[in-house]
């Protein structure tokens, strides 16, 4: 069966109201829809539309695929909020080791070596770490 640009509207509006809000979960489901849809040899699309749904799990199914999505983004987003807290922790820890040296030879910087750890560690690394608390305190309520 051929479909037409009605058929395919009518596809992605019904996964959309039952609860497929990614646009790209939703263009591969109508993707993988169509396709099952056009592989099969009858004409009636209510009919091909109904095995479609039965085939890929039905809408509950849809929606758990959205839920899956929207955890794996979120560990996306902590597992990058993560390393840049690694990188400049270790920035940090490269910088108090500097100062120490500077402070044991005597050195002119020391204190500005110093300094800058300590800036970078409350101007960068404790506002990341709120702000990762803050998003996993948020995900655990939704």
């Amino acid at each position: 069966m051929e479909l037409s640009e009605k058929h395919i509207d009518f596809i992605e509006n019904s996964l959309a109201f039952y609860g497929v809000k990614d646009k790209e979960l939703r263009e591969d489901l109508v993707d993988h829809i169509c396709t099952y849809i056009e592989n099969e040899e009858s004409n009636d699309f209510n009919l091909l539309y109904q095995k479609a749904l039965q085939k890929f799990g039905g809408y509950a199914s849809f929606q758990c695929l959205q839920l899956e999505t929207n955890y794996q983004k979120f560990a996306k987003q902590i597992i990058t909020i993560n390393k840049v807290k690694f990188s400049v922790g270790f920035m940090i820890i490269m910088l108090l080791v500097m100062s120490l040296v500077f402070q044991m030879m005597q050195w002119p910087y020391a204190n500005a070596w110093l300094l800058g750890a300590i800036l970078l560690s409350v101007l960068v690394i404790l506002p990341i770490h709120l702000y990762s608390k803050y998003k996993i305190s948020i995900h655990k309520f939704s």
